[in-house]
């Protein structure tokens, strides 16, 4: 075959390729042309299984999306820059969605107290993990020394807030009535779910609060049962826990439900470093006026890898519109910041907003 026939044939080679892979690129991108800041919520045509929610394959045809926190100090840095792996589907009924993130310590104690007799301490102090020769440190009550996300939803209502972190948690240093300053300065609503690794993940539930104007006077939605009680005899000033487990030192969880729990006896047979929950899981949360409970978490940590990861869901519809984003309001698109917390409520890192976006 003449040089001439080659060159056509290496010509004709090429065109066919091109065209097939053209062809085949349409129904599966080469590249990945979906945009840096937006969540894409898959639609499934099944319930994943809630039981193992965290593993269900349903996860895997949804679109993987890589939120940065801490890239900006105006979102709040604490804790560094960090990647939060994030997917969401929705069903019929529900939204899920599902966070991966990087955790070098795994905490589930907020406001533990520990036995120090013979540590150079007072006989109860609270949190283990603080330096006990540290008086202001042992003796001050750490009651937020959990692990934390917050996922923050525009509410679509009035106002000009979207979900943005920086006009609501980190411009004024006034602590109102709401507290934290977790009111908006735009005159918007916002749908927060915040998980709490002690405090809301062992009774299946993320907090769900609504925050609005500096002149609302809660932050949380309406509720007639609190989820849990300071473990305290004293609750603005500690002394000592207020209720134990009902077995007594012979209990060594971490989390404390109100139904097996028992006046503290200080004197029982308490041996150094025994402890008991800062805090009572209340058992009956599912009582009365539950808006402030409309979203249920599961979790996992991965103690290899020192990585948390949670799924939480809420249905779509809501009869608290007034507290709650609507999803089925026509919108295809909503803003949203994430926060993630390490040991402590003041310590976290930001997301810029970002956009929720359903097929």
């Amino acid at each position: 075959m003449s040089r001439k026939w080659l060159v056509l044939a290496g010509f004709a080679l090429f065109f066919i390729v091109a065209v097939s892979f053209s062809s085949c690129s349409k129904d599966n991108p080469a590249i990945d042309t979906s945009s840096k800041d937006t969540l894409y919520v898959k639609s499934v045509s099944t319930s994943p299984d809630t039981a193992d929610i965290i593993n269900d394959p349903l996860w895997d045809g949804a679109e993987e999306f890589s939120i940065r926190i801490g890239e900006d100090k105006n979102y709040s840095n604490n804790l560094g820059i960090g990647i939060v792996k994030t997917k969401a589907i929705v069903d019929t009924a529900y939204i899920y969605m599902r966070f991966d993130w990087r955790d070098s310590t795994m905490s589930v104690r907020p406001g533990y107290w520990t036995n120090q007799v013979g540590q150079n301490c007072r006989v109860w102090t609270q949190n283990a993990d603080t330096n006990c020769f540290e008086t202001d440190n042992a003796l001050n009550p750490r009651w937020e020394n959990e692990d934390v996300l917050g996922l923050l939803i525009d509410m679509g209502s009035n106002g000009v807030e979207k979900a943005n972190c920086a006009t609501t948690c980190h411009t004024d240093p006034d602590t109102s009535d709401i507290g934290y300053c977790h009111y908006t300065t735009g005159d918007g609503n916002i749908d927060a779910w915040v998980w709490r690794a002690g405090r809301s993940d062992p009774l299946g539930l993320a907090d769900d609060q609504c925050w609005g104007p500096k002149s609302q006077t809660r932050r949380e939605d309406s509720y007639t049962v609190e989820p849990c009680l300071r473990n305290s005899v004293q609750s603005e000033e500690p002394s000592e826990p207020k209720w134990m487990h009902r077995t007594g030192p012979a209990y060594t969880r971490s989390f404390l439900f109100t139904a097996d729990t028992v006046m503290m006896n200080i004197i029982a047979n308490w041996q150094p470093l025994d402890g008991v929950s800062g805090y009572a899981l209340n058992t009956n949360w599912n009582t009365g006026n539950t808006s402030r409970y409309d979203v249920n978490a599961k979790s996992s940590y991965d103690d290899q890898l020192k990585r948390w990861t949670i799924v939480l869901w809420r249905r779509l519809t809501t009869p608290y519109t007034a507290e709650d984003v609507n999803f089925k309001d026509g919108r295809k698109e909503l803003q949203a910041t994430l926060a993630i917390m390490d040991h402590a409520f003041a310590r976290h890192s930001g997301s810029k907003p970002f956009t929720i976006k359903f097929e």
